[in-house]
């Protein structure tokens, strides 16, 4: 998308160099505050490029929550450093600060992956993969990995919405309910996806896909100032990272 804001404007193959970054300098560099600063630093680039900070946060609810699950294991099964808790579970400093880590380390990671999915136009990020000397065939793989995100989201969101319409409450605060909510949304979803999966192989074949070992790129990416900040914020990270390797942050 062209007319945005933000990472929005800049070319895809850039701000796939910059989720490149974030997430090998997240696991490479085991630091809360590297990892700290780069969330900091997804959540100011995702409001700058159009979000809301209330819609960026909201979106984290369900990745927090299983963030907050990583935190617990390590905290329960890592026993090394301070003792702060022994009874009736053994808490320590060494478990606490690996849960804290693992923690951060896994919203980083999501939170850069949903920022890259919602700035980055697939048939742009595809054109640049071609350019770059990756076979079409790939880059049409990965053109479709990301259209189906937002396609599942609307899925997920007709499938709800029909739910309501039927008077189906679905919640997932307890084991009990979320085997429920699998049974009246994931089967839906997935059986419309395989029917999009199923059209669009139809589609392929119609049109021989695959039939020549080249294909060449239909239009050149246009100049941004964003392609520049992106490549900047990816060198500011490896530079941290590097800093941080060397200073022992922990």
């Amino acid at each position: 998308m062209t007319g945005g804001r933000g990472l929005h404007r800049s070319s895809p193959m850039t701000n796939f160099v910059l989720l490149l970054a974030l997430v090998g300098v997240v696991l490479a560099v085991p630091s809360l505050i590297v990892e700290g600063a780069i969330l900091l630093g997804v959540a100011c680039l995702a409001i700058t490029s159009g979000d809301r900070p209330a819609q960026f946060f909201r979106g984290l609810r369900f990745v927090t929550l299983f963030a907050l699950v990583l935190f617990i294991a390590q905290a329960l099964s890592i026993h090394t450093g301070r003792v702060f808790v022994t009874s009736p579970v053994r808490i320590t400093a060494g478990g606490l600060l690996a849960g804290a880590r693992m923690a951060l380390r896994f919203l980083v990671i999501l939170s850069a992956s949903a920022l890259f999915v919602r700035t980055t136009d697939p048939d742009r990020l595809a054109q640049g993969l071609i350019r770059a000397g990756i076979p079409y065939r790939y880059g049409y793989l990965f053109i479709l990995a990301l259209r189906f995100v937002p396609f599942f989201q609307d899925e997920l969101r007709s499938v709800r919405e029909a739910q309501r319409v039927r008077g189906i409450k679905v919640s997932v605060r307890s084991p009990r309910r979320i085997a429920h909510a699998a049974r009246y949304t994931f089967v839906p979803v997935l059986v419309s996806g395989l029917h999009r999966v199923d059209s669009i192989a139809i589609s392929m074949k119609g049109r021989c896909f695959g039939l020549y070992s080249r294909r060449t790129a239909s239009r050149e990416e246009p100049r941004s100032v964003w392609s520049v900040v992106a490549l900047g914020i990816a060198g500011a990270a490896i530079a941290l990272a590097v800093v941080a390797a060397r200073g022992g942050w922990t």
